[in-house]
């Protein structure tokens, strides 16, 4: 999978309906969610975030057709068994 997008994530605190506990380190197999549709993605980004951080990442999606759903500023969902945080697309990789 090649990166297809950088976005700023925020995770929800556990209090919020976020994750009990960090992310595993580097990276993230989870589903975003836009306009109604879920999409499976790997986040990669440094280090093991923790509940209320906010980072960047690299975004690579399983299906190409994918791509055309985030471009710049689009707002999206992860979800996990829920919706563990937000994020928005920052720039798009050619």
């Amino acid at each position: 999978m090649t990166p297809i997008f950088v976005a700023q994530i925020h995770l929800f605190t556990p209090e919020a309906g976020g994750r009990a506990g960090p992310l595993p380190p580097s990276e993230w197999r989870t589903v975003l969610s836009t306009n109604g549709e879920n999409w499976s993605a790997r986040l990669v980004f440094s280090g093991a975030p923790s509940p209320g951080d906010t980072f960047e990442a690299t975004a690579q999606l399983l299906m190409p057709e994918a791509t055309q759903h985030f471009p710049v500023g689009t707002e999206f969902t992860i979800w996990e068994g829920g919706t563990k945080g937000i994020g928005h697309v920052l720039s798009v990789r050619a």
